[in-house]
Parts: structure tokens; sequence; C-alpha cells
């Protein structure tokens, strides 16, 4: 028998006394464990629960022992050492010692994480041998069942473990995903008015985005298109002028290599970015794919070394909160799949002995981008052809690339590549190292050798970086990045665009040599005084004496819910002239949540906002305006006025928009004395796959097609879908390679449709569509009140629909004065009913809900019917 649980909706009134398997069940073993101590052991007398005038008692001797259970296939959620490991259905069976146990076999222990191979008891078993007693094999290991939660909680010692395995998903559970086709969709349009000197010139503009693709098995198709169209008009006797242009980019053919842990790519895509500049190309890739990794094994964390004195305890630390425990053997050990948080901190290691003795120590550490642990390593390899579009034009230089980083001891990483094209080469080494507090610093240095027609250009670039957080100061130095180049020096991107004509619209400063470059960002953590960030730029060019800066400078604090924030910032703007002036602008903000002035629910979620900025010629704008959101966030609304102080017309705004289980909308009005604008904005994802047409928020790479047959409109994963009239959503955003919950709210099933379980997990691959299949029963919840002769039939006994498919049942235990609640009930049908062995102990309902209505008030149907003695109906 596969039993399911009770799942409790919208339809589960307060005070209404609503009976399911399980929580009746808990209600049992509560009872029959309620009598006084006795000299053997503790006894109920079930004959209290029988009928009057019936002197057999009910069966309930399932229930005997504390935390006993009905043997049979359970779905539960299996937790290994404290981790969710999945759902599993297990047959619960007694072992020779009388209880029941799950019936774990040495497969299904390896693929919870259990090092099979160092157990001398459980490498010998046959794979699909159920383990008897596990504490026999795994000393100090056991398995716990919350019947009411249906979570099996399974504890193993550390020891016992594969190590590194630790939230670690098996590779196997990857889901390559259905075919499909998929869709993201952005268009916007406008249209705005200008008047100057009595004239009025119009603006249209049209932009639309689409990023498609299909899957098939492990291959991904993508490619985006954009379409702009920009028409111009006046009054004055002139021809409208406009302009249009469609173009395909990022197309592209990829799969995974599970065994080479790397993604195959062939088509249009951008080289990495780790040791060399990253640059556009068509052709074809192979790259490690770092997020197939465990995420305990990504990046970089130093290595914990340490000797334990007994089976001890280790916790490790960061900012106070526990970010990884283990247990160790007596003697030495050695912790290297701490999942990294951050690129810099402290690690407050705690050893705590068996017999409750602690000591700590301090592993300092910092890291950058490019390094990695001990033993990791990463590499790319690529072959096509330049793909800029940055110029008018460009070499289109064939080349071939190759990277390589590698993880030393000591906390070392190594790295170096090169680039090979018929007049450019370039090479590259370097290498990163944790100094813990002092920081951790990578130096790289890269030789290029270029050839423009018969001159040949050799240089060199210089590069230093840096990154600390000193947590004690609250002090955070982000990134921090020195470079130099020499004269002749060229980058594969120079190199290609060399000689050729910017493009339209693209900054001018992006097409000069750059000869030097420096760049830091640093935060500063205040507590109740707020905080202050730092950002800045400083870039010089050869061929002439500009520089480029760009500086930001913020702080940011809140006082009794209202925040306010002061910016100075440089940055540059483009004439048409080619010069680059400064612009140097200092800004204030303040946010004043309508909650400060009530408790209702409509101000939770209004705020009125503030702002005013000074630039560097003296021009001062300032605006205010009030911004809120309702209907549970779907609409979103804000309305603004700006003045300026050298005549500048004044402002005003008008924004609203919807956020929607099927995409967004939103629109916009400007209005001035002079100029006035109109926007529309759209977004949204389109899935199609072999049972129909899926709408859908914005997608991302991974996404979850929910299949719940008859739920329409239910809420999936927290609101991030609805299903649809035919049970289909699309959960838009999913972890790739790893563990995703993707759970239906039972507050919101439909009248008539009932679920087994309410969460699944899925594991999809980078691209994939995974299916999450949701079993729905179709019928109507009833509360029944079961008759029979002059009393009600007795506490503990089952009710079950009659005439279901072999292998399916479904019921639910009666409880006090003969109520039931049942699901998925046709709308006339026979319930079995039963309270021990005999045909005297059977008795069958028959029922119809014709007449049975629901109310606001009672949304769940009631019924009282009569139960008829199987013998009666024989005779």
């Amino acid at each position: 028998m596969t039993l399911h649980p009770f799942v409790c909706s919208r339809r589960c009134e307060r005070g209404q006394t609503v009976y399911s398997r399980f929580s009746l069940r808990a209600l049992t073993l509560g009872v029959l464990f309620a009598s006084y101590p006795a000299l053997a052991r503790d006894y109920f007398d079930p004959g209290f629960l029988g009928v009057i005038g019936d002197t057999t008692p009910v069966d309930l001797s399932s229930f005997s022992e504390p935390g006993a259970m009905e043997e049979g296939h359970y779905p539960v959620a299996v937790l290994i050492n404290q981790n969710d490991a999945g759902l599993f259905t297990l047959e619960f069976k007694k072992n020779t010692l009388g209880k029941i146990v799950p019936q774990l076999t040495p497969t299904l222990l390896e693929k919870l994480g259990v090092n099979i191979a160092q157990i001398p008891g459980l490498k010998n078993l046959p794979v699909d041998q159920p383990v008897d007693d596990l504490p026999t094999l795994i000393p100090q290991a056991n398995t716990t069942l919350n019947l009411a939660q249906l979570r099996l909680n399974i504890s193993i010692p550390q020891v016992a473990m594969k190590p590194g395995l630790i939230n670690a998903v098996d590779p196997a559970l990857w889901d390559e995903g259905i075919s499909a086709l998929l869709a993201n969709y952005t268009l916007s349009a406008g249209r705005s008015s200008n008047r100057s000197n009595s004239i009025t010139s119009h603006n249209n503009n049209l932009f639309a985005l689409l990023r498609a693709g299909a899957n098939a098995g492990a291959w991904r198709f993508r490619s985006t298109v954009t379409h702009a169209r920009t028409q111009t008009s006046s009054y004055v006797n002139q021809p409208s002028a406009s302009t249009q242009s469609t173009r395909f980019s990022n197309t592209y053919l990829a799969r995974d290599l599970r065994n080479l842990r790397s993604t195959l790519l062939v088509g249009e895509s951008n080289t990495g970015s780790d040791v060399f500049d990253s640059v556009p190309f068509r052709g074809i890739k192979l790259n490690a794919n770092e997020q197939m990794l465990p995420s305990q094994l990504r990046g970089y964390a130093p290595v914990i070394d340490g000797v334990a004195n007994s089976n001890a305890r280790i916790t490790v630390r960061q900012n106070g909160n526990v970010v990884y425990e283990t247990w160790v053997a007596p003697g030495p050990f050695r912790i290297n799949d701490i999942q990294q948080a951050g690129l810099s901190g402290d690690y407050d290691v705690t050893v705590t002995e068996a017999n409750g003795d602690t000591r700590n120590f301090i592993v300092p550490y910092s890291s950058l981008p490019v390094m990695l642990r001990p033993g990791g390593w990463k590499y790319e390899l690529t072959a096509g052809r330049y793909d800029g579009n940055l110029t008018q034009g460009s070499r289109r230089s064939t080349f071939a690339l190759g990277t390589l980083i590698y993880g030393l001891p000591q906390s070392f990483t190594l790295y170096g590549g090169g680039v090979m094209a018929e007049d450019y080469q370039a090479l590259s080494v370097g290498s990163g190292v944790s100094l813990g507090n002092i920081g951790a610093f990578s130096a790289d240095v890269t030789t290029s050798a270029a050839k423009f027609e018969e001159n040949k250009k050799t240089g060199q670039s210089y590069r230093v970086r840096y990154a600390k957080s000193l947590t004690s100061t609250g002090t955070s130095v982000d990134l921090t990045a020195l470079r130099y180049s020499t004269r002749h020096y060229y980058s594969f991107s120079e190199f290609n665009s060399q000689g050729y004509r910017l493009e339209d619209g693209v900054s001018p400063w992006l097409q000069q040599r750059r000869r030097s470059s420096f760049q830091t960002q640093l935060s500063q953590q205040l507590g109740t005084w707020g905080s202050l960030n730092f950002r800045a730029s400083r870039d010089y060019y050869w061929g002439n004496e500009r520089s480029l800066t760009g500086l930001s400078l913020g702080y940011s604090n809140s006082y009794r819910a209202i925040s306010y924030g002061v910016n100075y910032s440089i940055d540059r703007m483009k004439n048409s002239d080619g010069n680059w002036p400064e612009n140097r602008q200092l800004s204030l903000n303040v946010s004043v949540p309508f909650s400060v002035f009530g408790y209702s629910p409509t101000l939770q979620s209004m705020y009125a906002t503030t702002s005013m900025s000074r630039d560097n010629t003296g021009r001062v704008i300032s605006q205010t305006g009030v911004s809120g959101s309702t209907l549970n966030n779907t609409l979103s609304y804000s309305a603004s006025q700006s003045l300026g102080n050298q005549g500048q017309a004044a402002n005003s705004n008008l924004n609203a928009g919807w956020q929607g289980s099927k995409g967004s909308v939103s629109a916009g009005y400007s209005y001035s004395s002079a100029a006035h604008s109109i926007n529309l904005n759209a977004s949204g994802g389109v899935l199609v796959h072999r049972h129909g047409v899926t709408f859908a928020r914005s997608m991302g790479e991974s996404v979850a097609l929910v299949n719940a047959p008859g739920a329409a409109g239910m809420s999936v994963s927290g609101g991030t879908a609805v299903t649809d009239a035919r049970g289909y959503a699309v959960v838009p955003y999913l972890t790739a390679y790893g563990k995703n919950s993707v759970g239906l709210d039972p507050s919101t099933l439909p009248e008539g449709i009932d679920i087994t379980q309410s969460n699944v997990n899925v594991y999809p691959t980078l691209g994939a569509v995974v299916r999450a299949e949701f079993a729905t029963r179709v019928g109507y919840q009833v509360l029944m009140t079961l008759k029979r002769g002059a009393g009600v039939v007795p506490f503990g006994a089952t009710a079950s629909l009659a005439g279901l498919p072999n292998g399916e049942e479904s019921g639910s235990i009666v409880g006090d004065a003969g109520q039931v609640y049942l699901s998925g009930l046709p709308e006339s049908g026979t319930l079995q009913v039963g309270w021990g062995d005999g045909p005297d102990r059977q008795c069958q309902v028959r029922f119809d809900l014709k007449a049975t209505k629901t109310t606001a008030e009672r949304p769940v149907r009631e019924l009282t019917a009569y139960c008829e003695s199987t013998t009666n109906n024989k005779g």
C-alpha cells in the first residue's frame, strides 16, 4: 500500500475537524500511550474505541510501540546528516528485531554519500539487498522517521561519508530536460515631441529583442535577434526621416561534456576574461564548467589543518555564522571543501572533543577571482575568427587561444595562456597567492607581437591585483588593480581595430590604447553610523595627453526607517567634437516610508522620495515624488516632479507597471512646457513543448515546466508562476547542476482538485527545461460522518474508495464521532470501511454528493452516510 500525506488547503477552516491518515495516526499514538505505567509495559484497551455493543476491539496492533507504523511504501523527504537529499518512495518493513525500518540498499546509501567501499559490512553486500540493521554495520548510525511530516532523518558519522559531498548533487541526478522551443522577448515603443522656436518635432522609436532557442537532449541552440526603428518628423515642410536595422547575434550551439566537466560551444560567443581580455569571436570553444563542481569546491578557500584527540566536531564560522561543520576521527585532519564565502575574511575554527573540551583558532584568508583551491583547475581552448563590432570593419583575424589555471599547495594559483594568429601572437603567465591577514596578490605579464604591413611591434603589459577584507574594522578592499602597458603593446582587440573608424554612438576613448590603468573599490561599514563606498579609476593613453577619470564616493544610512544618502561622482560626457569633458556631480537623496505614519497595509509599500543634484556648471536639479506597489506587489506606480535653477522646464512624470505570472508591462508619461513623451514596455517568455504553449515571465538559463493536470490557477514556487487552465506553468530561474525545490501552494488548490505531494526536486543542467510533475486527484473534498447501526463507525477504522485501479489505494482513518476526511471523491461511489479482520468488521458506504454544496464559510462538502455490513450485502 502506498500511503499519501493529507495536504490541508484553504478549505480547512479554523475550528473545523478534518482528519487525514497521518494526523489521526499521530492522535491514535497519543491516546495509546497516555495510560498509567504498568510493571511490564503500557497497555491501552482498544475496546474503548469500539462500537457500543461490539465486544471485538478495533485492531490497532500496528501502533502498540512508540513510533510504530504500518508496513508499506511511503513517499518521504530524506535528510542525510540534516542535509536534504531529495524525495524518495521507500518501503518500510519489519527487521529481525521486529522493528519497522526503511529498506536502505547499498546502492541508495552510496547515492546519499556513504563511503560504501570503506565499510566492510556494506561493501560485500549485494547492491540491491536491504540493510536489515544499519547501526550494526555503521556504528552510531541511525534512522528516524517523522511520520507527521513524512521526513526520514538518516544520521551517519562523518568518517563513514565520502569526502567533499556535503550538499553535493550526484551527477547521475542531472537532468538534460525535454525537447522544447523557448524565447524571451522585450518590446519597447515611445513617442516624444519637442518644441523649440515655434517648431515642433516628433520622434518615434521601436525596439524589439528576442532571445530564442531550442533544446534537444544535451544540445542547446540559442540566438538573439534585435530590431530597432526610429522615425523623426517636424511640421516644417520637411520629409520625415527614418532608420531601421535588424541584427542576429550570439548564435551558437552548445552542449555539456560531463566526463571532462566542460562545455563545448560552436558559433558566436566571447572568450573568457580570466587571463586575457575577453573578445568576441565566431568559432568553437571548449572550456571547463565550474558550475558542475559542488559549491564547496568552487573558487578558492583555505585548507584548514589540525589535530583531533578524539572523535571531534569541527565547526567553522565566518562573521558569526556557521559555514561548515563535520566530525573527524582522532589524529591529524585536513578540511579543503569549505564553500567560498566572499573573496576574503577570517574563518573561526572550533574543535570540540568527545569529552566536551574545546579549542579555537583563526584561519585568515584572502582571494582573487582567478584563484583556485589546491588541485582545482580551469581551462579554455578557442579557435575561430575575431568578430568585434566596435569599429566600422576590422581585421577579422583567425586565431587560436588557450588558457590554464591551476591551484597549487600553500595557497598559490598559477595561470597563463597564449593567443596565436597570422599577424599577432601573445603569451601571458602569472600567479596569485593568499597571504592571510596581509591580503591576496596576483601578478602577471603579457607579451604581444603585432605585425602591421611590414612593421612588427612587440610590447609588454604588466598587471598587479590586490584584495583584502578586514572584518574587525568593517573595511573591504574588493579589488585594486594596477596595469602598465609599453608603447608597442597591443591587446588582440586593439590589434584588430587599429586603423578603423569607430561605430556611431560608441564612446571615443574606447579606441585609445591604454598606457596605464588604476582601479580600486573600497567599502567601510560604520555600524549604526552607516556605510561608505568608494570606487575610483584613472586611465592614461598612448598618443595623447588625455586621461579618463571615474570616481564615486557615497555615504548611506537610515534613521527610524528613513533612509538617506550622499554621493559625489565624476564621469565623462561625449561631445560631438570628440572632446571628453568631465561631469562632476554632488547628489542627495532621501526616502521616507509611509509606514512611519501608520500600520495600514496600504502604507507599508508606499514611499515619498526626494533628490537633489548639482554639477560643475552650477546646474541644480531637484526631484520629488511618491512611489509604491499594491495588489501583492504586482502593480507598481510612481509620480514625480522635477525643477531646475537655470531655466530648465519643470518636468512631471507618471509611471505604472504590472508584473504578472505570464510577463510584465509598464507605461510612462512625461510632460513639460517644452516637451512631452509617452513610452510602453513589455517583456516575458514563451515555452513551446509537445503538450502545447506555456507563457511565463522572462526566463533564465534553466527552467522547470510544471505539470499539475487540472489544477488551474495554483501559485508555484512562492508566486513566481501560476498554472494555466491546463495545469502548466514555468518556474523561470533555476540553479544549474544543483537541487531546486519546486512547490505548489496548497492554499490555492481549485475546487475538486487534490495533490498527493506539494514539492518535487529537480536537478537541471545549464539551459535545460526539466519537468516537475505533480500527481493530482480530480474529485471532491468531503468531511463525511459514517453511521453504523445505532452508533458510528469506530475510531481508527480505515475508509477508502472502492474500485480504484490495481496498485492505487487512497484512504483515511476515521476519527472521533465517525468523522473522516476524504479527497478526490467522484460525485457518487462506494467506500470500503474496515476496523479489523473478518466480514463482520467490514462495511460499505454508498454515497452521492449531488445534493451537497460548498460556501465561503464551509468550503469542504459535508455528508452523513450509513455504513452497511458486507455480510448483509452478500446475503
